[in-house]
């Protein structure tokens, strides 16, 4: 009897056991099988992410478009489709990507792989060339050379803003640039010779290209619009009210002025009887447009852009009334473009140091180049230095000093400590030109969705 009861026991305990063994198996499975779901899903859609990621460097490298190509990672594969939207304009990028999981369950029905698919897409802005205000760059220069001579950054020059020249940059001693350096050409010497000392703190890059405009038809429609236009050649003199003091050019002398190897002729104009107005009188689009020569200075309360058909001499400091190095916030803006050259003046004022505050255009394209200068640099006793602030372009580099090749020391005119006007980032003067750099392209996300 004792033995019957035990075996009946021992079978019920083995049935017990087997039941329990047979559930912890298929739990076990479906553990497996949810884990082999979940880490496949989560790898193709990872898979899916790279996908794009490797889709949008391919267009901003290769710049192609209206095609597609698969790309295999982690054991997936992606398909992706790149296609115009808006010709030359908005391009969308499509992923999708698939892989498969070993899931028991349904291998043992279908007996395949499980599945598993996921998809991606953005929507992108592509743009072939960089279009902004020539004022968005500090320096920006067609050659680098004045007269088929290289003219240098030599010791004690220092610039803040971006630099940029369609030539060679020349370098001489240790000028500090403290924000990025791009050429087309070359540098001299170059940046990674021992021989070249100067201070590139925000980088270099060579071989970018820079579009400089020579049609000012959008700057002179706004003056014409907004009554601005000169007929005659005239003379600026800013208050710090607002106002300004106008005179007409009816002229120029010729002075003979300094000593020994200083001796040197400067241009002086003959000036008509001056009149005050606000600086909003002159154009109701904040756009002067001069056909002849301008002389200014003073200090600027508003917005103004100059545009000329000849020479702008700086006569003496030309400053904003809200100085943007002690206000960021300051709404002054001044912009200078000459047809011909922007030349700060061997002016009484002009002796010892000068201020300027501008965005300072000089070019034309001609055969003629054009450039932001100093009147006999090369004749005028050592004058101190330039403190500039804003931004210069000119189509060939105008000299402002002249050095001793051996000291480095300054021999003529000025010295240079130029820094940008970071408002000019964001905003420029009125109608300022725009310049466009057909080497950079500009790749700007709309909408992204995974």
């Amino acid at each position: 009897m004792f033995g019957k009861v035990s075996l009946l026991i021992l079978i019920g305990f083995i049935a017990v056991f087997s039941i329990y063994q047979l559930k912890l198996t298929r739990a076990v499975i479906s553990a497996m099988d949810g884990f082999n779901y979940y880490y496949t899903k989560t790898l193709v859609h990872e898979s899916a992410v790279s996908a794009m990621n490797v889709a949008v460097s391919k267009l901003w490298k290769d710049t192609l478009t209206n095609i597609s190509y698969n790309v295999i990672l982690n054991n997936c594969t992606s398909f992706v489709n790149v296609r115009w939207v808006v010709p030359d304009s908005i391009v969308k990028l499509t992923v999708k990507t698939w892989g498969y999981a070993f899931v028991d369950t349904y291998y043992a029905r279908y007996r395949k792989a499980y599945r598993l698919e996921d998809s991606a897409f953005a929507y992108f802005q592509l743009s072939r060339r960089e279009v902004t205000s020539t004022s968005k760059y500090f320096w920006l220069t067609g050659t680098e050379f004045y007269n088929g001579a290289p003219v240098y950054w030599i010791t004690g020059d220092t610039v803040w803003g971006p630099v940029h020249t369609n030539s060679t940059l020349h370098t001489y001693g240790t000028p500090v640039f403290y924000s990025k350096v791009t050429v087309y050409s070359a540098i001299n010497p170059p940046p990674t010779s021992s021989r070249n000392r100067a201070k590139f703190y925000g980088g270099w890059e060579l071989g970018i290209r820079a579009e400089i405009p020579t049609d000012y038809t959008r700057t002179k429609t706004a003056a014409e619009n907004g009554g601005g236009v000169y007929t005659q050649s005239v003379s600026f003199k800013f208050l710090p009210d607002g106002k300004v003091v106008r005179r007409f050019i009816n002229g120029w002398n010729t002075e003979t002025i300094g000593s020994g190897q200083y001796r040197r002729d400067r241009w002086v104009p003959i000036l008509s009887t001056p009149e005050t107005l606000m600086v909003s009188q002159l154009s109701s689009t904040g756009v002067v447009w001069v056909r002849g020569e301008v002389v200014v200075e003073g200090t600027l309360k508003g917005q103004l852009t100059i545009l000329a058909d000849g020479n702008i001499r700086i006569w003496d400091d030309l400053k904003y009334a809200t100085d943007p190095m002690v206000d960021p916030n300051s709404r002054d803006f001044l912009g200078l473009v000459s047809y011909r050259n922007v030349i700060v003046a061997d002016s009484d004022p002009n002796q010892n140091n000068v201020t300027i505050q501008a965005a300072i255009m000089a070019y034309d394209g001609g055969s003629l180049d054009k450039s932001f200068i100093a009147e006999n640099w090369d004749k005028r006793p050592p004058s101190g230095t330039i403190y500039l602030t804003g931004s210069i372009c000119q189509e060939e580099r105008g000299p402002v000093g002249r050095f001793s090749g051996g000291s480095g020391i300054i021999q003529n005119g000025f010295l240079k400590n130029y820094r940008y006007d970071t408002r000019l980032a964001r905003e420029s003067p009125p109608f300022y030109p725009l310049v466009s750099f057909p080497d950079i392209r500009q790749l700007k996300l709309i909408s992204w969705w995974e």
